[in-house]
């Protein structure tokens, strides 16, 4: 495991980028489930992967959260 050193300001701004992401994939996730784009949709090959990946950046989301406090 590697350790990163960033003072707050920057795990902040890196949660802000990972969130923004993870919506996005929320917002496909929606899409495959309506079929009404709300927003840009991104290139997955179905629900499924959206899912995931938008899973993914939630659970590092979180990780870096806990591990700031």
């Amino acid at each position: 495991m590697k350790t990163v050193t960033l003072d707050n300001i920057a795990w902040r701004q890196i949660i802000d980028g990972l969130t923004l992401r993870a919506e996005q994939y929320e917002v496909t996730v929606e899409y495959y489930k309506t079929g009404k784009p709300d927003l840009e949709i991104l290139e997955v090959s179905d629900v499924e992967e959206a899912q995931s990946i938008a899973d993914n950046y939630r659970h590092i989301i979180s990780r870096i959260r806990s591990q700031i406090s």
